[in-house]
This record gives structure tokens, sequence and C-alpha cells, in this order.
């Protein structure tokens, strides 16, 4: 398994040490597991990624979905965003040797999502694990094919359903509250395999969690 993660370097820079704190815990949980950093050509590496991949600079969601279209074929990737927590060794997700995309669903039940959101775009792609390079081929074509209005942050996210739909795809769907989790003050589900950060209150706790990684203190500088 490889994982891989997109971020360039943009108005936030927190966002490098975040990916600093998360290349850092994919080798503490999952020792000798590739980190491949997904980049434009003037991006540095983050600390301790095994390999960069460049692309050259656009806009960020299609870069990405370029990125995931293009990597490794049939080999196994587990993508992720860069407010995600690895917290546990989950390479037995593809001991299942039957799924081509194994996405992860909004069950949230202490962050409930509105129906809409569950119809049209019931996955969160901070996380999936993915053998199909194919499928997200189809991804970017279906995106592309949005008006350009319609090409929102989430838009990928519709796009995504909209694929697994047709069922030319070998798709499985995973518990979010164990492997796509986003936690609360009120709620930390500790035994959670995969933690992903949302709401007003996100980048405080992603700062806090990276300096915990990191040591003291985390500073963007010292990861360039």
């Amino acid at each position: 398994m490889t994982v891989g993660f997109y971020t360039v370097f943009r108005s936030d820079p927190q966002h490098f040490l975040h990916a600093a704190a998360l290349v850092r815990e994919v080798s503490t949980v999952m020792p000798g597991v590739p980190v491949v950093q997904l980049t434009d050509e003037k991006t540095p590496d983050v600390p301790g990624v095994t390999a960069a991949i460049r692309l050259p600079h656009g806009p960020m969601l299609e870069r990405r979905i370029e990125h995931y279209a293009q990597a490794g074929g049939y080999d196994d990737w587990l993508f992720v965003d860069t407010d995600v927590s690895i917290r546990q060794d989950v390479r037995s997700v593809f001991d299942n040797s039957w799924f081509d995309v194994a996405v992860t669903d909004r069950n949230w039940p202490h962050l409930p999502q509105t129906a809409e959101v569950l119809q049209t775009m019931p996955f969160n792609t901070g996380v999936v694990f993915s053998r199909r390079a194919e499928f997200w081929q189809e991804v970017l074509r279906v995106w592309r094919e949005y008006p350009e209005p319609s090409r929102d942050w989430m838009s990928e996210q519709r796009a995504v359903a909209e694929v697994v739909k047709t069922g030319r795809f070998r798709v499985t769907v995973l518990p979010g509250m164990v492997y796509n989790y986003p936690p609360s003050a009120a709620d930390a589900k500790a035994d959670a395999a995969i933690w992903h950060y949302k709401g007003p209150h996100r980048k405080v706790w992603l700062s806090t969690h990276a300096t915990a990684i990191l040591g003291q203190p985390a500073r963007v500088e010292a990861c360039v």
C-alpha cells in the first residue's frame, strides 16, 4: 500500500505543516509504508515523504483528481486529505481483493447530514482506498462535464457518487465512524482508525495535533 496526499503551497500554508504531521504519523503506525506527495512543480517536498509526483500548477481540485487518475494503475493506494490523522494500521483493508475502490459513508450520528447531501454525495472522499486509476479517470471525465459554476470544492464528491452509481466499478463502502471519523470536542472516538478534522475549530485542532506529532513549536518554517 502507498499513502498519497495532495498539497501545494497556498494562501494558508498550515496545510504544509499538517501534511508533515501526517507523514510522521504514517511512519509511526505503518512503518515501511511509502508516503507520496502529489503536488505541483514548485512546492517543496514535505519532510519525510518517500517521493513527490508533480504536475504543472493549475486549479487545485482538477489537479488533485488528475493526480489520482494517473497514480499507480492497479497498485493499492490510500488517498487522504492533509487534515486527516491516521491513528491505526489500516493496511488490512486491502486484504479484501474484491473491490476497485473503497469509499467511506457519512453516517456520523454526532454530525448528521442533510438528506440532499446524503443523496448527492453520500461518500466523503477525504479518505479513499483505491486500486483502479480508471475509476478516477472516469470521475475526472464526469467532473469536467459540469458547468463552470458547479465546480465548487464539493463537486468532486458529486462526481464520485455519479461514477459509483454507474456500477462499472466494484465499490466497497466502509463505515465513516471507523475510517473517516470527524472528531469534536464533545465526542472523541478514540478507537476510530482514521480521524478527519472538520468544523469551525478544525484549524485549531489540526495545529494542536501537528504540534503533538512534530514537537514544540510546530511551525511551517521548520518544515520547508
